[in-house]
């Protein structure tokens, strides 16, 4: 097969193999190839080149994406399968975004949990980490840095707010008090601990 057409449009190139129009390219992508009018092409040159060029639309796509959302690895890798990329250029996308620091799920943890360490417990948080596809690995190690301090202070907080409108005079009013905090993912003691407290300093008024 001959490229009998190589016509240069703007940044672009529109390319005709064997006197019928194969496709419209980047010009740089046809430049890394080598391409240009006259030279013999075969399939596998042809494929690799179709792969090159969907990979910089993906990527291009990724960009235009982390520009306006904070996304997580699975986010954007859903979306680009949304677009129907190959899973293969999504791979290399994904990577080379990674490597770029343009993808970064360890900070996205990091945000997440200082943005919500004040009002949800860590199972709430972990939840919905997982739920966003960020391994149990980066999980561990930001969940791992908080303080028991810190978190029993931000369950007191959300403790002390539900009692404002709330009783603890009966079973059935623990168990709604139950409910809500493990609902904001605090564990057991933790929020035993608040009830506790709680009806101390009812007591203690």
């Amino acid at each position: 097969m001959i490229i009998t057409e190589f016509n240069v449009c703007g940044q672009k190139v529109k390319i005709s193999i064997n006197g019928e129009f194969w496709a419209e390219i980047p010009y740089l992508i046809a430049f890394d190839f080598r391409l240009q009018k006259g030279v013999e092409v075969d399939d596998s040159l042809l494929l690799s080149v179709e792969q090159k060029v969907d990979e910089k639309t993906a990527f291009d796509y990724g960009i235009w994406y982390l520009s306006r959302y904070v996304a997580t690895t699975k986010k954007l890798r859903n979306k680009l399968y949304e677009k129907q990329f190959k899973k293969a250029v999504i791979d290399s996308v994904i990577n080379r975004l990674t490597e770029l620091k343009y993808l970064d799920d360890y900070a996205f943890a990091e945000n997440l949990v200082a943005q919500k360490s004040s009002k949800f417990g860590k199972r709430r948080m972990q939840a919905e980490l997982k739920n966003k596809g960020i391994s149990n690995e980066i999980i561990d190690d930001v969940l791992g840095v908080l303080d028991s301090n810190d978190t029993f202070d931000a369950a007191m907080a959300v403790a002390q707010k539900w009692y404002r409108s709330h009783e603890l005079e009966t079973m059935q009013d623990s168990q709604k008090f139950f409910r809500f905090m493990a609902y904001r993912g605090f564990d057991y003691d933790t929020i035993n601990r608040c009830r506790e407290v709680l009806k101390f300093e009812k007591d203690d008024w």
